[in-house]
């Protein structure tokens, strides 16, 4: 088959695990015998590397069976995302409208057309596509209007109008236009239901189409189980605790660093913290920095800023330095950063917040005050004010961990191997390609 990947993020231009999600996806429709192509946005860094535009606004690349087509729809950008909200929506449209007229033009001939990426992407775009002959999977890696809503607008650059917060929603509701559109996890499968159902939109017929695909992680990733087990059965003093995420305030990394140092109170163990990632919004910094300022009377603790993306070869020795990882997100449709600090054997505490209480829930549940306990880690509650409870809650929770270290080792290598038998790229693309041929 030839498939069209659409993403803003691809390549150059990633900045999250969307980007992420797209490359291995292609990659493995690669591997698997598929001719792909990738459409996406220039940026100044793509346009500097850039072969000759076609028609003023479009390059196209190919390098074995992988071709890359970028669009140019604003000088000067250096990020898909750059300005305030209204500014974005408005460049995202832009791009989904000259993405919709080259396919038409019919530029490539495609069996199938994947959106990827949040509202105008896999809602617009799945609607201005709807009469075209190929056939078009939509996935919503993020339903960006539940965050805005449940956070009430107060996280930084989620401060939006209603305005483009009712425009977000009217595109999110348009991916129900795709042949087969696709969430990443059971509880945003839900919200995506509510959401149509909140616009007046009878969910039922989409329902019986919407899958659910979720990401994955490179089988070579996956630390061999020996070496797991062998790292699991000595306890480290101090115990070394990470929060890897992408800096951004939604990832609630604030909470982690009070619930880490409130945790010292509530435990015989020492242990460490490790705080990681790449920016995304810098204001968000300074708060952190001050943060881990007020942590470091009582805890031990390191900032450390990446300026990039891993790839797996530095992610996973970075992964192995450490004991256990602390995700305190507010809200995750997924999380790849679980499946991947699982693949390495390290135990893992994580909200409840859909995408990881998809990828940690069992049947047998142990629950807290605080959170829950399952079979493959920790989930911490959220509850409705996180600024009130969150950072007591991960406090709990980690002191609970570190107090039932064999059993959360037990815990450990249950979801190593879930991992290994559930979210990996193979498997993701294999879902994919059944979806693609109906």
């Amino acid at each position: 088959m030839h498939i069209a990947q659409v993403s803003l993020q691809f390549g150059a231009t990633s900045t999250g695990g969307g980007g992420v999600h797209v490359e291995k996806m292609t990659e493995y429709l690669r591997r698997m015998g598929h001719q792909v192509t990738a459409l996406s946005i220039h940026t100044k860094r793509t346009l500097a590397v850039a072969p000759a535009l076609h028609d003023g606004h479009w390059s196209q690349e190919t390098r074995d069976d992988l071709t890359v087509v970028r669009f140019l729809v604003e000088e000067e950008l250096e990020s898909p995302y750059a300005g305030d909200k209204h500014a974005e929506l408005a460049r995202i449209h832009r791009f989904c409208q000259t993405v919709a007229a080259w396919l038409r033009e019919g530029v490539a001939a495609f069996d199938t057309v994947h959106l990827h990426g949040h509202h105008a992407v896999p809602g617009w775009l799945a609607w201005a596509l709807r009469d075209q002959p190929f056939r078009v999977v939509s996935t919503v890696h993020y339903l960006e209007s539940t965050n805005v809503r449940a956070t009430q607008g107060g996280l930084m650059h989620y401060r939006i109008s209603e305005g483009d917060l009712a425009q977000i929603m009217e595109w999110e509701a348009l991916a129900r236009f795709a042949d087969v559109p696709v969430v990443i996890s059971p509880g945003m499968a839900q919200d995506y239901l509510d959401l149509l159902a909140e616009l007046g939109i009878d969910g039922a017929e989409v329902r019986s189409r919407l899958r659910l695909v979720s990401s994955g992680i490179d089988p070579e990733s996956i630390r061999p189980r020996a070496e797991v087990e062998a790292k699991l059965a000595a306890v480290s003093d101090p115990v070394e605790v990470l929060t890897f995420a992408r800096l951004d305030p939604v990832k609630g990394i604030e909470y982690a660093i009070r619930g880490t140092a409130q945790a010292t109170e509530l435990t015989r163990r020492r242990f460490r913290l490790t705080v990681a990632g790449v920016p995304e919004e810098p204001i968000y910094l300074p708060m952190l920095e001050r943060e881990i300022g007020a942590a470091r009377r009582v805890l031990p603790v390191e900032f450390t800023i990446f300026g990039h993306i891993f790839a797996p070869a530095e992610r996973d020795p970075f992964l192995d330095r450490f004991d256990l990882y602390v995700f305190p997100t507010l809200r995750e449709p997924f999380g790849i950063t679980v499946v991947e600090t699982g693949a390495r054997g390290l135990p893992v505490v994580a909200t409840d917040s859909p995408g990881p209480a998809y990828i940690l829930d069992s049947p047998r549940r142990e629950e807290h005050a605080w959170g829950t306990v399952t079979d493959y880690g920790v989930l911490v509650r959220r509850t409705d004010d996180p600024e009130r409870n969150l950072a007591p809650n991960v406090a709990q929770a980690l002191a609970w961990a570190l107090e039932n270290w064999e059993a959360m080792t037990t815990r450990a290598l249950a979801f190593h191997r879930r991992v290994q038998e559930q979210f990996t790229w193979p498997k993701v693309a294999d879902e994919y390609t059944a979806l693609y041929r109906g």
